[in-house]
């Protein structure tokens, strides 16, 4: 933070230096920091010693060398992940935790956390490991990722929610086979999802799990990714958009390891349902 064009928070007022001051996110709780700025940074009226880390308590207030605007803390959850587009500066924030890039509408790249907890980028069957301030090219287009440490408090309290291993997975087709209604049952909780032509994907990919019950769970349900596309008649850089789609469906219910609905094979270019309760009946 500061008035330098540079900073994530610009603040342009004389009294604020280049590099005033710093808001992070240790794994645990908000910190600021003053970076040895000329007029302080003041915390509910106290200025800050230069270098000083104190932590920030949810409706805490503070300002940059006394000057407006004043912040406030307003919400002291973990940050989730985002990307900043070099250029033209637009930021992208992830919805339950998955970070769709260029955009939603036509993601080509998928950010998330892997069942082990390290930040992954996934573009059609390459899945490379990313780290926060990593420069990214996106259809020749730079981004910075900013991506949060795992924090083990919030990482224990996830593991109550709903996950992949949990859930049943409802899918019922039309007699056309035009129509399909996706619903998620969580326990008790049952969430229908908007309508949308991935769920198919879903329901070719639940097809061939459920008609390889016979077969060891290591090879069960897999299908070739050219063979998919002959089946749903489409081409690969659209069923990569449809798998993003469908997964932030998922994320978005708060499901844990929501780009697992999807497996991939990279070395082969395989496919399957990553929900291993899942039915497909008639509407």
């Amino acid at each position: 933070m500061g008035r330098h064009s540079a900073c994530d928070v610009c603040v342009d007022e004389r009294r604020v230096s280049a590099e005033h001051a710093s808001l992070h996110w240790t794994g645990g709780r908000w910190e600021l920091r003053d970076l040895g700025s000329r007029n302080g940074t003041l915390l509910g009226g106290q200025r800050l010693s230069p270098g000083e880390r104190v932590p920030l308590a949810e409706g805490a207030s503070f300002s940059l060398g006394g000057t407006s605007p004043t912040f406030v803390l307003i919400d002291d959850s973990p940050p989730g992940a985002a990307a900043r587009h070099h250029s033209s500066g637009a930021r992208r924030t992830a919805s339950g935790g998955m970070l769709l890039l260029p955009d939603e509408e036509l993601p080509l790249v998928s950010v998330f956390e892997n069942g082990e907890g390290q930040w992954v980028a996934e573009t059609g069957d390459d899945v490379q490991p990313v780290e926060d301030r990593q420069v990214i090219t996106i259809a020749g287009e730079p981004w910075t990722l900013e991506l949060p440490p795992r924090d083990t408090e919030t990482w224990q309290s996830d593991i109550r929610s709903p996950s992949l291993e949990t859930i049943h997975l409802r899918l019922a087709v039309s007699q056309n086979e035009e129509q399909v209604a996706a619903t998620v049952v969580m326990g008790r909780r049952e969430e229908e999802l908007p309508a949308r032509t991935h769920h198919y994907l879903l329901v070719t990919l639940a097809r061939a799990w459920l008609e390889d019950r016979d077969a060891p769970a290591a090879k069960r349900g897999w299908l070739g990714r050219e063979e998919l596309c002959r089946m749903l008649a489409t081409d690969v850089n659209k069923l990569n958009v449809d798998i993003h789609r469908a997964r932030r469906q998922l994320a978005v219910l708060g499901v844990q390891n929501a780009a697992g609905l999807v497996e991939r094979r990279p070395s082969t270019g395989e496919l399957r349902i990553g929900v291993r309760s899942v039915e497909v009946v008639r509407m």
